[in-house]
């Protein structure tokens, strides 16, 4: 005989007495209401999301990321994208405080819009999210900008390296105390956090760190530039919806209303520029053997650890990058022959006794 299956009916009023003020509740499925994706930047920030922007150094990752925050907080369409909601932004900044002015000055310049009466705000020193007392002053902080001009809509920390404290951004547990501070900033204020963040250091498809930052993101996107100085954007994660078209930008000088005292010269900054999309090419077989393939890999290495901590005044010497090769166990009767090479072949740029990747 087979067996019926009794109709689920939702259970009454609890009996009088009954503690029902839990924070944890369960409600039936029919209750629960269908809503489309709300957005901050239609197609690619949702409204209360964690959204990371990862890629190498040289990806002009900072440039996107102040370009979005200023089009969210002037209501000016990012680059085809309508600013769906657009109000105050909260840009954590890690480094770079210096030229911060001038790529502001560069942007209003590039798209005719001014940003000095806009809601964008801007921290002249990084914080430490795995730091409860660190996080309880950007709180505050935002409190302050929040009681005159609203809670923020976007908060931006460029870099999460840089923003991230005295702790190992490797470790599953310190990673889940930055996304947990992310996930405050957002619950408060209702807001979307959108973090900056490097390449793996060997695979360069995914962002740098814990694989438990990728699972805790709503949106994920990825900065790449080729040899010809194109940027491309590309979703690599939308967990709700569906990936946006990818897009490319060039860095494009401009003049600002400066002056250099020293010299009379007209001083320039840089903003990203809309360009068409057009796939990387295959790359074909590079011809490095391993120790070239493992040379260029050491360099990356300090590369990035010297951005997260110079920002753009980092330098290595070439006499720096052999003796980091020593460490590395490398052959030292090959160090020579190797780093000639790359940089022979452009594989790596030297200029003046100074070394740098080649993106």
């Amino acid at each position: 005989m087979a067996q019926s299956v009794a109709r689920y009916e939702p259970a009454g009023t609890p009996e009088a007495g009954t503690k029902t003020d839990r924070h944890f509740k369960l409600v039936h499925a029919s209750a629960i209401e269908a809503r489309p994706p709300r957005w901050v930047v239609r197609d690619i920030l949702e409204a209360e999301a964690l959204a990371l922007v990862f890629g190498d150094p040289g990806t002009c990752k900072s440039f996107w990321a102040m370009d979005i925050g200023l089009s969210v907080a002037t209501g000016t369409d990012f680059h085809g994208h309508v600013i769906a909601d657009h109000g105050p932004v909260v840009y954590v900044c890690g480094e770079g405080q210096n030229g911060i002015k001038r790529r502001l000055m560069a942007w209003s310049a590039l798209r005719g819009v001014s940003h000095d009466s806009a809601p964008f705000f801007v921290s002249m020193s990084p914080t430490a999210l795995v730091d409860p007392d660190a996080l309880d002053e950007v709180l505050k902080a935002i409190d302050d900008i929040a009681a005159s001009a609203g809670p923020p809509r976007v908060v931006i920390f460029d870099t999460l390296a840089r923003n991230f404290g005295p702790a190992d951004e490797n470790s599953t547990s310190d990673m889940s105390k930055a996304i947990s501070a992310a996930d405050a900033i957002r619950a408060r204020y209702r807001s979307t956090v959108l973090l900056v963040h490097h390449s793996g250091h060997a695979d360069k498809t995914r962002a740098r760190g814990a694989m438990s930052l990728k699972a805790a993101l709503d949106s994920e996107y990825r900065l790449d530039k080729d040899e010809t100085g194109t940027i491309r954007f590309e979703a690599t994660k939308m967990k709700d919806a569906e990936h946006p078209e990818p897009m490319a930008f060039r860095l494009r000088p401009v003049d600002l209303d400066l002056i250099d005292p020293d010299t009379g010269e007209i001083i320039t900054g840089a903003a990203l520029e809309l360009t068409s999309y057009e796939p990387r090419a295959a790359k074909g077989k590079q011809g490095r053997g391993k120790w070239q393939t493992r040379a260029n890999e050491v360099l990356m290495n300090i590369w990035s650890t010297r951005q997260d901590r110079e920002g753009e005044a980092a330098r290595i010497s070439l006499a720096d990058w052999k003796d980091a090769l020593k460490d590395e166990d490398f052959p030292r009767q090959r160090i020579a022959e190797v780093t000639r090479a790359l940089i022979e072949a452009q594989a790596v740029h030297e200029a003046h006794g100074f070394v740098s990747p080649v993106f």
